[in-house]
C-alpha cells in the first residue's frame, strides 16, 4: 500500500512540474506567412501538346490555388475546360503538325540535325509569334513568364525586353547545364560517357559541339535578322536570353546523377493529383485479363505498317504462349490505315486483321482514348510497351511497371538508355524489329526478378519525388518576390542562384588561371633545375674533367 502511494504521489509531482513549466514557458507558432499577393503569370509554348504543357500546367495551378492569375499562350486548343478550369487559353494558331514538318523523315534514323526543320518554322512565325505575346503580356499586365523550353525564343526574349523574370520548364536538361560526362543518342553518343573511350569522348564533348555551332550558326543568324525586325536585340552564338530560373522534369535515378547550380532544379516527376478513371469497357477487359499489355506511342509518333504488322503478330504469339492473356493498344491513327490485311505467325497460320482492329477478339482491344495512368496502376498490367516519352516513361514509374520501348525520335531514344540503365526496361530498334526478339524482352520483363526489384525501387523514388512540384511552384513564387523587392530584373537579380563561375568568365570561373599560373611555375622550376643541371654537367666536362686529366699527365 506504501509503495502504490509513493508511486501516485511521484506522478503528481511529474504532472505539477509540467504544469509548471508549461505556465512559465510560452511558445509562439512559426509563421510562415510570406505575404503573397496575387501576381499575373504567363505560360507559353511555341509547339505545345500534352507532354509539353501538362507538367507545366500542374505546376501553374498550383499558383492559381495560391491566388495568381495563370494565361496559357500556345498552339491548337489545348486545355480542356474540366482539367483546368481556372486556366485561360489564348491560341498562338494551329497546332503544329510533327508529320508535315518532318514529311518523309518520319520514320527515317532521327538525330539532332532534324530538330533544324522545327528550328526553320520558329523562325519563320517568329514575328507573328512574338507580336502575340507581347500583345498578351501588354493586355494582361504580365509579371512573370514561365516558358516552355523547347524552340521558343519569342516567349524569353519578350520577357528579356520588358524586363520581366522568365522560368524554362521542359522534361530534360538544356545543353547548357547537360553534365561533363553526359551526352544524348541524338547526337550520336551514348548516355553516359563514364565507360567511354578517349576518341569517343572527344567527339561526343568537343567535335560535336563545334558541329552544333556550325550548324546552328546560319539558323542563329536568320533568327537574329527577324529579331532585329521586331526591334529585339540579338543574341550573338553561344549566348542565351536571361533566364531566372531552369525546371526540369526528371528525377535522378531515371536521370544519370550530376552536379547542378541552383537556378537549375530538378522538380519531377511533375504528375497530377487526379486522372481519368477506366471507361466501363477497359475496366471490364482489365478486370476480365490477369496479365495486361499495354501498347500506347503517344499521339505525335507512330509505327509503319511493317513494324506495326509484326508488333500485332508478336502480340498474337505472346498470348498463344500464355505469356500474357490480354492486350491494350490505344493508337491515335486510324489502325485499318496502318496494318496490312493478314499477318502470317510463325507456325505458318494466317490470321485476318480487320476483327482484331474492330475488336472482335477477345483478349486485344484498340481504343483511341485510353486513360493511361489508371491503365497503368491497375494491379492486371504486367508491362508497358511504349515509345519513351517522359510523360509516359514517369507515369511508369510511378506506377512501377515494367517497360519495352521503341523509341522513335527526339528525346526518346535517350529515354530508353536511362530506363535500361536503371534496370527497368528493355530497347528495341525501330529499324531492326523481330517478333522472336520481342517476345523474348516480353517474356524476360515479366519474370525476371531484377526488373521487378528495380520497378519497385523507381516507384518509391518516383513517389517521393513527385511532390516536388510544390517546390516548383514555391521558387516561381520566390522570383516574384524578389522581383517586386528588387523593383525589376537588373544585373544583380538572383545573384543569390548564380554561381559565382558565370559571372567571373570561363577561364577565371574554372580556375584555369591558377592552374596555369601552376603549371608556369612547375615548369618554371623543371626548366630551372634543368638548366643547373645542365650547367654544372658542362662545367664538369669543360673543367674539372679536363684539370683532372691534367693533373694525372704530370704526375
Amino acid at each position: 500500500m506504501i509503495k502504490k502511494h509513493f508511486i501516485f504521489l511521484l506522478l503528481a509531482l511529474l504532472l505539477l512540474n509540467q504544469i509548471h513549466v508549461n505556465a512559465t514557458h510560452e511558445y509562439a507558432p512559426r509563421n510562415i506567412d510570406i505575404g503573397r499577393s496575387s501576381r499575373n503569370i504567363l505560360v507559353g509554348s511555341y509547339v505545345g501538346g500534352r507532354s509539353h504543357l501538362k507538367p507545366i500546367l500542374d505546376v501553374a495551378a498550383i499558383l492559381v490555388e495560391r491566388g495568381h492569375n495563370v494565361t496559357l499562350l500556345t498552339s491548337g486548343n489545348y486545355t480542356p475546360s474540366l482539367e483546368y478550369p481556372t486556366i485561360k487559353q489564348i491560341t498562338l494558331g494551329p497546332m503544329l503538325n510533327y508529320k508535315e514538318i518532318l514529311g518523309t523523315d518520319f520514320h527515317k534514323e532521327f538525330h539532332f540535325e532534324k530538330m533544324v526543320y522545327f528550328a526553320e518554322k520558329s523562325i519563320k512565325d517568329y514575328s507573328q509569334t512574338y507580336e502575340k505575346y507581347k500583345n498578351v503580356a501588354i493586355d494582361y499586365n504580365i509579371d512573370l513568364f514561365i516558358c516552355d523550353s523547347h524552340i521558343n525564343d519569342a516567349c524569353l526574349d519578350i520577357a528579356n525586353t520588358l524586363k520581366k523574370p522568365v522560368v524554362t520548364m521542359g522534361a530534360f536538361f538544356p545543353f547548357t547545364a547537360r553534365g561533363l560526362h553526359k551526352s544524348d543518342p541524338m547526337f550520336r553518343c551514348n548516355i553516359s560517357l563514364e565507360n567511354e573511350s578517349f576518341l569517343e569522348r572527344f567527339k561526343c564533348i568537343i567535335i560535336f559541339p563545334l558541329k552544333l555551332a556550325y550548324m546552328m550558326s546560319p539558323l542563329l543568324t536568320q533568327l537574329n535578322n527577324v529579331r532585329e525586325q521586331a526591334n529585339v536585340k540579338p543574341i550573338a552564338l553561344g549566348n542565351t536570353p536571361k533566364i531566372s530560373l531552369h525546371l526540369i522534369d526528371t528525377f535522378f535515378g531515371f536521370e544519370l546523377p550530376q552536379s547542378l547550380p541552383p537556378n537549375v532544379q530538378e522538380i519531377g516527376p511533375v504528375l497530377s493529383e487526379e486522372y481519368p478513371s477506366l471507361t466501363p469497357e477497359l475496366s471490364n477487359f482489365m478486370n476480365t485479363h490477369d496479365r495486361v499489355l499495354y501498347v500506347a506511342f503517344g499521339t505525335r509518333f507512330h509505327g509503319n505498317t511493317e513494324n506495326n504488322d509484326k508488333l500485332l503478330q508478336s502480340f498474337v504469339e505472346a498470348i498463344n504462349k500464355k505469356m500474357i492473356d490480354g492486350v491494350i493498344w490505344a493508337l491515335a491513327v486510324t489502325p485499318e490505315d496502318s496494318y496490312s490485311s493478314t499477318i502470317t505467325l510463325t507456325d505458318g497460320s494466317h490470321i485476318q486483321t480487320s476483327p482484331i482492329l474492330n475488336n472482335k477478339h477477345p483478349n486485344i482491344h484498340f481504343a483511341k482514348f485510353a486513360p493511361q495512368f489508371a491503365i497503368l496502376n491497375h494491379t492486371n498490367t504486367k508491362l508497358f510497351f511504349t515509345h519513351g516519352g517522359a510523360g509516359s516513361s514517369h507515369e511508369s514509374l510511378y506506377t512501377g511497371t515494367p517497360m519495352l520501348v521503341l523509341p522513335f525520335g527526339v528525346d526518346q531514344m535517350g529515354n530508353a538508355d536511362k530506363l535500361k540503365s536503371a534496370g527497368v526496361a528493355l530497347v528495341l530498334n525501330k529499324f531492326t524489329l523481330d517478333i522472336n526478339d520481342i517476345i523474348n524482352k516480353t517474356e524476360f520483363l515479366l519474370k525476371d526478378k531484377n526488373i521487378k526489384r528495380n520497378s519497385k525501387r523507381l516507384e518509391v523514388l518516383a513517389k517521393i519525388n513527385s511532390k516536388r512540384k510544390y517546390r516548383a511552384a514555391d521558387s516561381i513564387e520566390y522570383i516574384l518576390h524578389s522581383s517586386s523587392l528588387n523593383e525589376g530584373v537588373d544585373e544583380k537579380f538572383l545573384n543569390e542562384w548564380i554561381p559565382a563561375e558565370f559571372r567571373m568568365g570561363f577561364i577565371k570561373g574554372n580556375n584555369y588561371d591558377l592552374y596555369g599560373t601552376l603549371l608556369g611555375i612547375v615548369l618554371g622550376l623543371i626548366s630551372g633545375i634543368l638548366w643547373v643541371t645542365f650547367k654544372s654537367i658542362n662545367f664538369i666536362l669543360k673543367r674539372i674533367i679536363p684539370s683532372f686529366i691534367q693533373k694525372l699527365k704530370k704526375e
